[in-house]
């Protein structure tokens, strides 16, 4: 009988090549019994699955006479890969020491890494453990790259299904990339995609996640590769259905589901059933609650559930068992109930953070819908016990937020559900207030800026007595290759090839200085309870912890909401905000409306002060003069100083001292040290100067893509070097002792040499450049100072300076500003100097005009050298600055981060007398002063419109 792999399973693709037949890979494997492609001739006969038992007697007869042929065993065990992992086993196993007999490293390879596939499906994972030794072992003997590029691809499978180390595994795919790309083989594409494909989902990055797995459809839609295409088509529906989670775009979801069918589409024509559950458990989860639907559902998980009970269902039947239950808990709430807990029983059994992280949410659901509040709140704080257990397993910082922050929603549905088990939604309460106040408070500190914490709260010699001498010599010498390959980058005469091979190589190395960076420890870590808050605050302050969630998730249950706990001495109280879509959408336009500098955003302004702030500050007792603001999402960027009760009243900062804290934590911290002591020095870094590498000066600023290109070209800042003079004017009669460097006295080198130990202020009026997709790059422009210096200054080298309690002052462009990721906060460069050991930075939300930058700091210096505080000597400063009649956005994007309390210094108590002095000498120094400052009024844009002469790019702080 002539069979053929039926061309219907082809028919979506007509450029993909028509199947062979049975016969067809018979004759073809007659005339080259010895090669690769003949066998494989077989795998794509049996695609269809009527084709396979036939393709699988053919090959079993061939392999019993031909022993020393280790490709037939290894196509056999694909094609029972098909059907069924238990079964491909045997075959892979022969494969792989019939290879190994041979000295066909290629071919042993990847039996090695099938296999290991297999076993660590059925929870072997000490022999796939060992496999993955071996294909390491025989790739690196071989020298070939193609089996390098394998062995660094199942080193990464590795790090993310057993060790469950995402970051790791996904810098590991990036030292493969190039070896697979591209000239690599079609089956060598595949893989990486597939593997990149789902650590990069695991870890949030889901806009990437997305292209590498269209990529993949595509490539296995031109191949005939039915598993792997129906593999991507689940990816890219499930990455739909977790954007629809993230945005919450009801009309997104009718796409999702459109993805979901496709998946299910391409399964059914694999004839694999675990592929075929998979999808149809994502489309069960998509679909709506209609009875139509309901039906459709009830279909859909009862294959998915068909599977066998086997060790390699067991993922998928937990994940089946707790949609189904979420389905149920309207209209069968016991049938939900018992689901629900057997898809726990399941996850507990895995042992794996991950999967009971998310049993545990849908349990919570099931109980939340069915059940009295208290055990849907077990089962809440359950699931974020198993997210702090699977943070743990990240091996660096970056990896540990990235991770953290693709579950905030689940702390936000725990807070607000305590709060309403305390009666603040007007249910009855199942909890006293104040443990539910407690309680939420406990959460939210759990939430925020955790890796901020670890870095300043951990033990640091614990983490340096780890850290070999050997691997701090591989990090140095990776930072000197660093500088060199940003010293090229940073030349805008390098076009074309060399500066894509200039970006491939920073990458490169960015990953190896990653990796060879101390693995974070979070030490004996003790987050800051509500009532420790309350006694540490002074009467004159409130801090009000913002929580911005959302009001029901995907199923119509509770996501928690969005709310804002007002703490004072006095005690803690509760407010409703408007959900986080909302807030969004509105903070967004309000700075829009800032920007245009034309009073347009007073409306906003109200507003938000009315949804924000406007019961909270309502109750606050009449003592309190600063706030403490504890932001979250959207807010981060909203500049709350410009907010204001009505139209023509006064904004926000008229009546409070503001700042800005990541965390009560992060805040109780930097209070609990001890004051500093008056004295020290201020260092003064203004308008950076560099000369580039083919020898021309800068002359003007431009916006370019790339930060490279635009540190590049950045242009002088005359009003900036005029801002040092200034600042070492108002600081000469206080404590402390001004040390000003401007041009190309403020580098790089120099302040990496600098003894900073008595620095108690540090102020750069410069240049910064902001990356949101790469924060680490971002960086403060200044002059190199050597060859061996790039003068951008990076978070990892701010992160170096130890700083001792320093006032750190960015007077740059957006230096508070950044990529923000969920519970983490901004990744900006003001962090950076936190780690470092500041205990207050003052930074931008937003770019500053060169002019109005140099005026705001001259009135903050002046403030703050009469002994007040870092907060009031800002207010003081953005009320001249309004009173001037200057617009919002020329001194509302200025804030104080970290303890706003801080008291820098004080003046001196008394002044160098003026009594001696020749009085004519006296009257010449007036006259000198007086034409000085008529001078600079000529120059200086002071309200109103600046001169055409002070327009254009190097009047604006990039």
């Amino acid at each position: 009988m002539l069979l053929v792999c039926p061309a219907t399973a082809f028919s979506e693709a007509p450029s993909r090549p028509q199947p062979p037949t049975l016969e067809s890979c018979q004759e073809r494997f007659a005339a080259w019994p010895d090669g690769r492609d003949a066998a494989m001739c077989f795998y794509q006969c049996a695609q269809e699955a009527s084709a396979r038992e036939a393709v699988t007697r053919a090959l079993t007869a061939l392999e019993a006479r031909h022993p020393d042929q280790g490709w037939l065993p290894l196509v056999l065990g694909h094609v029972r890969m098909l059907s069924s992992h238990k079964a491909a086993e045997a075959p892979y196993r022969r494969a792989a020491e019939t290879f190994h007999r041979l000295r066909q490293a290629e071919g042993e390879v990847l039996a090695a890494i099938n296999l290991r596939a297999i076993l660590l499906a059925q929870g072997r994972a000490e022999e796939a453990r060992q496999w993955t030794r071996r294909v390491v072992e025989v790739a690196s003997t071989s020298g070939l790259p193609d089996l390098r590029a394998r062995a660094l691809m199942v080193e990464a499978s590795h790090l993310y299904e057993v060790e469950l180390d995402l970051g790791r595994a996904f810098r590991v795919l990036k030292r493969a990339e190039p070896l697979v790309f591209p000239e690599g083989t079609e089956g060598m594409k595949k893989q990486y995609l597939s593997v990149m494909g789902t650590v990069s989902e695991r870890l949030g990055r889901l806009d990437e996640a997305s292209d590498i797995n269209a990529r993949l459809v595509e490539l296995t839609r031109s191949t005939g590769d039915l598993f792997l295409e129906a593999h991507g088509r689940f990816t890219l529906a499930n990455l739909a259905l977790r954007r629809l989670e993230r945005e919450h775009v009801l009309s997104d979801r009718g796409r999702a589901l459109a993805l979901a069918r496709q998946a299910l589409a391409a399964a059914e024509r694999t004839g694999n059933t675990t592929l075929v559950a998979r999808a149809a458990r994502l489309t069960a989860d998509l679909l709506g609650d209609s009875p139509e639907e309901h039906r459709e559902a009830d279909v859909l998980l009862a294959r998915c559930l068909a599977l066998p009970e086997t060790p390699e269902s067991q993922e998928l039947r937990l994940s089946c068992l707790w949609t189904r239950a979420e389905r149920r808990a309207g209209v069968d709430p016991a049938g939900a109930i018992q689901d629900s807990e057997a898809s726990l029983r399941l996850a507990s059994e895995r042992n794996d953070p991950l999967y009971l992280a998310l049993a545990l949410r849908g349990r919570g659901t099931v109980a939340y819908r069915t059940q009295p509040l208290p055990e849907a709140l077990a089962h809440a704080e359950r699931a974020v016990d198993a997210l702090e257990a699977l943070r743990q397993t990240q091996s660096d910082a970056s990896s540990q937020a990235e991770l953290f922050a693709t579950w905030a929603r689940d702390y936000h549905r725990l807070a607000g559900w305590t709060l309403e088990a305390g009666g603040a939604t007007g249910r009855a309460h199942t909890l006293s207030p104040r443990a539910a106040l407690s309680r939420t408070f406990a959460v939210s500190e759990r939430l925020r800026a955790r890796t901020l914490l670890d870095a300043l709260v951990a033990s640091r010699a614990l983490v340096d007595a780890e850290d070999t001498p050997e691997r701090r010599a591989q990090r140095s010498e990776v930072q000197s290759r660093l500088v060199a390959v940003q010293r090229r980058l940073l030349d805008p005469l390098l076009t074309g090839a060399g500066r894509d091979a200039a970006l491939k190589e920073l990458q490169e190395l960015e990953r190896r200085e990653r990796d060879l960076r101390p693995v974070p420890r979070q030490g004996a870590l003790e987050f800051a309870s509500l009532d420790a808050v309350e006694q540490g605050l002074e009467e004159d302050e409130a801090l009000l912890v913002f929580l911005v969630g959302d009001d029901v998730d995907l199923t119509g249950t509770s996501a928690g909401g969005a709310w804002v706990l007002v703490v004072t001495r006095a005690g803690t109280r509760v407010h409703r905000i408007p959900e986080r879509t909302r807030l969004a959408a509105a903070a967004t336009l309000f700075s829009g409306l800032v920007e245009r500098r034309d009073g347009s955003e007073l409306g906003a302004a109200v507003a938000l002060h009315a949804q924000l702030l406007g019961p909270a500050l309502a109750g606050l007792p009449a003592t309190v003069r600063r706030l403490l603001l504890v932001p979250d999402g959207p807010l981060h960027d909203l500049p709350f100083a410009a907010l204001r009760e009505h139209r023509e009243g006064a904004p926000l900062v008229a009546r409070y001292e503001l700042g800005v804290v990541p965390s009560a934590s992060l805040w109780r911290h930097w209070r609990g040290d001890a004051p500093p002591t008056l004295g020290g020095e201020a260092l003064v870094l203004a308008d950076p100067e560099w000369v580039l590498g083919h020898g021309e000066s800068r002359s003007a600023s431009a916006a370019r893509s790339g930060i490279f290109e635009e540190a590049a070209l950045l242009g002088a800042l005359p009003e900036a070097r005029r801002e040092g003079f200034g600042v070492e004017e108002a600081l000469r009669d206080t404590h402390m002792a001004p040390r000003l460097w401007v041009g190309p006295e403020a580098s790089e080198r120099a302040l990496k040499d600098a003894d900073l130990s008595r620095v108690r202020v540090l102020h750069m009026a410069a240049h910064a450049v902001v990356d949101a997709e790469a924060p680490e790059r971002s960086a403060l422009v200044l002059t190199p100072g050597t060859e061996e210096e790039d003068g951008i200054l990076q978070p990892r080298e701010i992160s170096r300076l130890r700083l001792n309690g320093a006032l750190v002052v960015l007077s740059a462009c957006s230096s508070a500003s950044g990529a923000v990721l969920p519970g983490e906060g901004v990744l900006s460069l003001s962090r950076a100097f936190f780690e470092a050991g500041a205990r207050a930075v003052v930074a931008s939300l937003w770019p500053l005009r060169d002019a109005e930058a140099a005026d705001l700091m001259e009135r903050f210096y002046r403030h703050l050298a009469t002994g007040m505080s870092v907060s009031a000597a800002l207010r003081a400063a953005q009320l001249e600055a309004s009173d001037a009649g200057l617009p919002p956005a020329a001194w509302a994007g200025l804030v104080v981060l970290g303890d706003a309390g801080l008291v820098a210094t004080a003046p001196r108590e008394e002044a160098a007398p003026l009594s001696g002095l020749d009085p004519a000498l006296l009257m010449a120094a007036a006259l000198v002063v007086l034409l000085a400052l008529g001078f600079i009024a000529r120059g200086r844009w002071r309200g109103g419109r600046a001169p055409a002469a002070t327009r254009g790019a190097a009047a604006r702080r990039r």
